[in-house]
Parts: structure tokens; C-alpha cells; sequence
């Protein structure tokens, strides 16, 4: 699909985010986010969740290390999310020189830079927020003190690295996919949230099954990654977030 190109009088004002109300877009899922959260974390239901996994007899997560959990989820759904990022760069590599992309170079451009800068900042989270993973944690056939995000950690525990969760940014970075579906003046831009929602939402639930997040450590990435796939779609030059721009 090219870009579809608009006239003079029938393109939206420079600045505008035709399709998208850029601060319902900011607001509401900031509200969703942090009900939902609040009810996971404090509501109890992160804990009852994961427990659903969870094995009291063999004090284990029985699925962390099935074929399907590890090596195909975990392991073939990494790397084919970095397949298609490598695809990404060569193609925007590519696009000064190829006809058919050069349409495309700046939405190119923008999915290299929002699904990398998604990744990457769920990654620095999860280095610095010092949370367990349930597999870590006593009540789930650890060895740690089950600590909340807001707890106050001693300096003695062992440090934790969980929080975002790591595995489902590769999924929900593909939000990002919805934006270049406005740029590119697509009627029903909105179906392409399905890739994102759903491949995160896979990886997602993977990494519950297999006792590695709490249920709220993935909802906080997909908030990040839509709130980021947002504020790189509204640094773009204000001609190349509009159709035929």
C-alpha cells in the first residue's frame, strides 16, 4: 500500500494527527493503566494470577522450561521479533535507493526508532527497578522476600531485574504499527493494534505461564510502549504525520 496522496485544500492542518486525538490518545490509556495496575499490585490479583501456574507439590512453575513455553515462545518468538527489526533497518537502508520505499523511508524510520527505543527503555527499567520474578519469590519456590515495587528493598537482598516485563516489549513495540497506519491515511488504521496487542499479549501471558512476570510488570509495558510509540509519532516532522507526507 503507498501512501496516499491528498490535495492542498483536502490535507489536515500542519501539526494535526489526522484519525488520532493526540491527548484522548495520552489520557486514556494513562487511566486504564493505572487502574489496572492498582488493582493487580494492590488488589491482589497479580498474586492469584501467577498461583493459577504455579505447582504447591512440586514447588515449581510446571510449564518454565516446556518446549513450548522456552524454546518456541520464549526463545523463536525473540528471535523472530529481531528478524523483523533487522528486516526493518535493512529496508530503511534500502529506501533512498529502492522506488517503492522511498514513499516510506520516514515510517521506516519511525518503527526503527519506536520499537528500539520501546525495547531498549523496558530494558533500562528492568535493570534499575530492582523487582523479583514470582519464580524467585518464597511463596512460588524461591529463595526472596517478596517485595513490592513501592517497598523500600534492603541493601542486602538480591538485586532483582523484572519490572517491565522484558519478553512482551518485542510484541507490544508493534503498536507502533497503528501510527504509520494514520500517517499512511489507512480507513481502519486501528486493525493494525491487533499485531501488538496480540503478540504481546501472547509473550505476555508465555512469561506468566512459565513464572517469570507478574501479570502487572506486562501491563506497565505495553503502557509504555503505546506512550512512546506516541511521542515518536509526534516528533516527526509535522508533513510526515499526515497521508502523503
Amino acid at each position: 500500500m503507498q501512501p496516499h496522496a491528498h490535495t492542498a485544500g483536502s490535507r489536515p492542518r500542519a501539526g494535526a494527527m489526522p484519525g488520532v486525538n493526540p491527548v484522548a490518545a495520552a489520557i486514556w490509556p494513562t487511566v486504564l493503566f493505572v487502574c489496572g495496575f492498582v488493582v493487580l499490585q494492590f488488589g491482589g490479583l497479580d498474586d492469584w494470577i501467577i498461583s493459577r501456574f504455579y505447582d504447591a507439590q512440586q514447588h515449581a512453575f510446571p510449564l518454565r522450561n516446556a518446549f513450548l513455553t522456552q524454546t518456541v515462545l520464549h526463545d523463536g518468538g525473540r528471535r523472530a521479533m529481531q528478524l523483523f527489526v533487522a528486516l526493518l533497518v535493512v529496508a530503511l537502508l534500502a529506501s533512498p535507493f529502492v522506488a517503492r520505499l522511498k514513499p516510506w523511508r520516514w515510517r521506516l524510520l519511525y518503527l526503527v526508532i519506536a520499537i528500539g527505543l520501546s525495547v531498549g527503555t523496558v530494558n533500562v527499567g528492568k535493570r534499575v527497578s530492582n523487582v523479583d520474578c514470582p519464580w524467585d519469590l518464597t511463596a512460588f519456590g524461591g529463595d526472596r522476600v517478596h517485595y513490592g515495587l513501592f517497598d523500600r528493598k534492603p541493601p542486602s537482598a538480591p538485586v532483582g531485574k523484572c519490572f517491565p516485563g522484558g519478553h512482551s516489549s518485542g510484541g507490544f513495540a508493534l503498536l507502533a504499527l497503528y501510527f504509520v497506519g494514520v500517517a499512511s491515511g489507512m480507513r481502519h488504521a486501528r486493525r493494525l493494534l491487533v499485531p501488538g496487542l496480540l503478540i504481546g499479549g501472547v509473550f505476555a501471558l508465555d512469561q506468566w505461564v512459565r513464572g517469570a512476570h507478574f501479570p502487572s510488570h506486562d501491563l506497565t509495558t505495553a503502557y509504555l510502549c503505546w506512550m512512546l510509540s506516541l511521542v515518536c509519532y509526534r516528533l516527526l516532522p509535522a508533513r510526515h504525520r499526515q497521508p502523503g507526507g
